[in-house]
Formats: structure tokens, sequence, C-alpha cells
């Protein structure tokens, strides 16, 4: 596990059964016990036929698998606020009550909590602060004993971990941090292109027109009907005719099925995230993007989900028809 990143021991991601974004920004964790011994593929597989999901899943033998993406809703909760504004996590237990979990499912689990916290900048974990159990959101007897006489010990493991980590004042004297090796690449360009109505735009890169107009952003004042990002990540946008469209990690303007985001009608809202390549070249890189509707100025940058104003939306957009687009990359 890769705990600065959190990238899991496994990633078997659902195919359905949770939805696509969050209506809010992540504030806290939610903890779930399996009511049994599930292994991450049996989670899959259970998930892949019922309406549930969780973000992750921790096995008995303390491996951790990622089920949902930590920018997606998983249904885990039975309650929409808790879903939409928490990271849900699974643990392997026993069989039957008293349903405690091993050891080893506590240590590996307390490590993914603070490292969430640490992440996501939630401060150290507490309970019912920015750490709950399933039974806060609902009336049900999960997560058996991590609510119950193993939360001491759960909670205590999920500090010392935050702790060490570097979240919070470590309990024990460290050497003192080696600085960071600055990156050794700049930061890559970013191209995009839109088309509306009037047909495809010339190519951007970061904020210059390759057509020469002088225009920071791509856009003629035309409702934009489709956009392509060249990136590695994702990106998709929300249409008066369909809502929200599925994600899209190609770059082709002209190809309408799989290149682009887009239906034909016009974008309200777009929503993009992207996936650095190899930070230890480039430092941790996010895309910085904006819209403007029509007649309109550009709405608050948004720095992959999270918007730069506040606000809690995960996405660029007020509903409005989008007219203009612009982006580019920068360092985490």
């Amino acid at each position: 596990m890769d705990w600065i990143g959190l990238n899991a021991d496994v990633e078997r991601i659902l195919t359905k059964h949770y939805t696509p974004g969050r209506n809010g920004s992540i504030k806290g964790v939610t903890i779930h016990h399996m009511g049994g011994n599930l292994s991450i593929d049996g989670c899959y597989s259970t998930w892949q036929t019922r309406e549930a999901s969780a973000h992750y899943a921790v096995q008995a033998d303390g491996t951790i698998g990622q089920l949902v993406n930590d920018w997606d809703t998983a249904w885990a909760c039975a309650n929409a606020w808790a879903n939409s504004n928490t990271i849900s996590i699974e643990h392997a237990n026993d069989r039957f009550g008293p349903w405690t979990v091993n050891d080893t499912v506590l240590d590996q689990g307390a490590h993914l909590v603070a490292a969430i916290c640490r992440k996501y900048g939630l401060g150290r974990p507490e309970w019912m602060v920015n750490v709950f159990p399933h039974s806060h959101w609902s009336a049900t007897d999960c997560p058996g004993e991590l609510a119950g006489s193993q939360n001491a010990e759960y909670m205590a493991r999920a500090q010392a971990w935050y702790d060490e980590m570097g979240g919070g004042a470590a309990p024990q004297p460290t050497p003192a941090p080696q600085p960071t090796p600055a990156p050794s690449v700049g930061i890559p360009d970013l191209r995009y292109r839109v088309r509306t109505a009037n047909g495809v735009l010339p190519e951007m890169v970061d904020h210059t027109d390759t057509g020469g107009s002088g225009d920071d952003y791509a856009g003629d004042g035309s409702p934009i009907l489709y956009l392509a990002i060249d990136m590695p990540g994702w990106y998709q946008v929300r249409t008066q005719r369909q809502g929200w469209l599925p994600r899209v990690n190609k770059y082709d303007i002209n190809d309408l099925e799989d290149g682009c985001a887009g239906d034909g009608s016009p974008i309200t809202a777009v929503r993009c995230y992207y996936e650095t390549q190899d930070p230890d070249a480039t430092g941790w890189l996010g895309i910085e993007y904006s819209v403007a509707n029509v007649g309109e100025g550009f709405l608050a940058d948004m720095i992959d989900l999270d918007d730069t104003s506040g606000c809690g939306d995960d996405y660029a957009g007020n509903g409005g028809m989008v007219s203009a687009f612009r982006a580019r990359l920068v360092r985490l």
C-alpha cells in the first residue's frame, strides 16, 4: 500500500453500483465491517451484483483493495450526505457476532484512516469528528466491535500512524527530514480543443490559442458542444440533453463517440482529474480549469475536483450554457 499517494495493494474498480463524482467534498471517513471474512475479490463479486459498494476493503491478511475511486461516491452508508462527503472502508471480520477484526486488519485499517486524513487535510483522526461508524448515519450494527470493544485501540493506532506520517506531532524524535528534490523537468503542456455549432476551433496549448486569435481560452461565444483534452487521467461533461456523460480519456475532437466528451447539445459543466505520471520528475500535478457561460465571465478555477472558491462543487459550471473553457497544468 502506498500510504502517501493512497494507491491500494489491489485495484478492482467496480463497473456499477456507485455514482461517478461527488456532490460534496471529502470531510471524513466512515468505518464498516463486512459481517464476514470476505476477500477483495469477494467484495467485488458481491458489489457487482447488489446495489452497495465502498471505496476500500481490508481483507484478513491486511491486503487493501480499492473498489471505488476516492473522487466517486460509494453506495455505503444509506445516507446521501455521508456517501457524498466521506470515504468508506470495509474491514474483514468474524463470520458471526461479536464481529471483531483480527489485529492485522485493525492495524491496516487504522493506517488507512490516517493516510486518508493526511491526504485530504482532515486533521488528526478523531472519533465522531472526522471518523464515523456506519451506525452513525443509519440504523445498523455495522461496524461491529470497531465501534465497541476495539474502538479505542483502532483510534489510538490511527492517531499514532497519523503522527508518524507527519500529519501531527510525532510521538518519538525523528531524524530531520531531507529537503525534497526540486522537479527535474518543467510542467508539461496541456492541449485541448472544442467544437461548437460553427465547427472545430483551433487547438489550445495551456492558455494560448494556436490559431493566433490571442484568446486565452477555447470558445467562440456560442455554446460548446464537444470538448477534448489530451492528458493522462479523465474528463467528463454534463449536457443539456443527457446530464453527466461517461468519462473520457482519449483526445480526438473528430471522434464523437470515444475521442471527446459531449452529445451535440450545449455543455453545462465540466469535471477533470489529472493523473501524475512521474511525480519524481515533475512533482505532483493537477489540472487547473475554468468555464464561462454565454455572455458571462469565467467562474472560479477548479484544480482537479476541488473548487478554489470553496463552494464544495467538484466540477466547473453553474448550469448555464458553457461558451468558453481554459485549462493548464499546475503543481499541487
